[in-house]
């Protein structure tokens, strides 16, 4: 569960009045080792906003993103789909046209 920032802050500021962990967790309405979690990262960073997830890797490294980019602006008529079997045949990646669009958009993107 996804706790706000006010409801983190209400955590800590309850367990370091005196109040039990277990107390703070039925008060708030949170399990046991969601409290756990929020103190433990307040101890950690000092801080009680939620940290980042690492997210999906990506399918595609670097060379490939270039190599993708490259083949587009040689021929800017070609189909996502060409694309993405010129990469399987040179590299030998196998990823979707969806994959090859999405970069596409990304790189338009930061073109700006």
């Amino acid at each position: 569960m996804s706790l706000s920032p006010e409801e983190c802050t209400r955590i800590i500021t309850m367990v370091q009045e005196g109040r039990s962990q277990r107390s703070t967790a039925r008060t708030v309405g949170v399990s046991l080792s969601t409290v756990q979690r929020v103190l433990q990262r307040f101890q950690e960073t000092g801080m009680n906003i939620r940290r980042p997830g690492n997210g999906r890797p990506r399918c595609t490294t670097v060379r490939e993103d270039r190599f993708i980019m490259s083949t587009m602006l040689k021929n800017r008529h070609l189909t996502a789909v060409q694309v993405r079997y010129s990469l399987q045949e040179v590299h030998h990646n196998n990823v979707s046209s969806d994959t090859i669009l999405r970069l596409l958009r990304e790189a338009d993107t930061k073109a700006l």
